[in-house]
């Protein structure tokens, strides 16, 4: 029964979720190997069934560790907020072969007029996409060679103000929900299900995502603001303040007496 299985092991310690077998197929697969070498032992005697059981437990465990180590090694896409710092530029790089989608998304979330320069330049040099003092922007294209294409995003126009800028840098398209494409008919009610399910989860992050930079963004502009209010509400105090006082020391001058020979002294 274990040597019948070990083909199965070299599939799923070589494949991702997004590639092959899920997790939840994977250990349903390995319950179901450990049942029939339960099944199988249980016809043996007991000293020999001893020792197969323990050989079948570490092959089970082996290969779900070995499918847990390649499940980590796949990354599709990148995404980040970072601190643009005042009159600077900050390049970041992805390699992308031949006639592969990519798919650059930005938005500044805080930070002076909320404006950035955007660049993105081929391994050639020339630049397929700009954007000046952009606010938020997204941009597809498919890559014409291949190399590392560089996407640039300056703050050179400003010189104070430091800004948090969003990205979100796909490449490549999103594979098939596992065994979807081994089917050479139609697809059946439950995987069409999945698959809106997926998509339904996916749009549910993207909605998160940008939810979560409007939160910041206006977070951010109440914060300053109140820091704002704050300050002109204390220097209208102080100046209250200051005009009530000279005020009472005006009035008081008015109502005191001077003695003769300062009034003599004045004319």
């Amino acid at each position: 029964i274990i040597d019948n299985n070990k083909q199965f092991w070299q599939y799923c310690k070589t494949t991702t979720p997004v590639q092959g077998l899920s997790a939840a197929t994977c250990v349903a697969l390995v319950l179901h190997i450990y049942l029939l070498c339960e099944t199988y032992l249980l016809q043996t005697n007991h000293k020999t069934a001893m020792i197969k059981r323990k050989g079948c437990i570490d092959f089970c465990l082996l290969g779900f560790f070995l499918y847990l180590l390649g499940s980590m090694s796949f990354v599709e896409a990148v995404e980040f907020t970072f601190d643009l710092a005042d009159g600077a530029e900050d390049c970041f790089y992805e390699e992308i072969k031949h006639n592969t989608s990519a798919y650059l998304e930005f938005q500044v979330s805080a930070g002076g007029q909320l404006d950035v320069d955007v660049t993105l330049k081929n391994p050639k040099g020339d630049i397929i996409y700009e954007q000046q003092k952009a606010t938020f922007d997204s941009h597809q294209f498919v890559a014409d060679i291949s190399g590392v294409y560089q996407a640039c995003f300056s703050n050179k126009f400003s010189t104070f103000s430091h800004k948090f800028v969003y990205v979100d840098f796909q490449v490549g398209e999103e594979p098939a929900l596992p065994g979807v494409d081994e089917h050479a008919t139609v697809l059946t009610q439950m995987e069409t299900s999945s698959q809106s399910i997926h998509k339904s989860l996916n749009d549910i992050l993207d909605a998160q995502t940008h939810h979560r930079l409007r939160e910041a963004q206006g977070r951010k502009r109440a914060e300053e603001l109140n820091e704002r209010v704050m300050w002109w509400s204390c220097a209208e105090t102080a100046a209250v303040l200051t005009i009530g006082i000279i005020q009472i020391l005006v009035l008081r001058n008015f109502f005191t007496d001077r003695k003769p020979n300062q009034r003599y002294s004045r004319l």
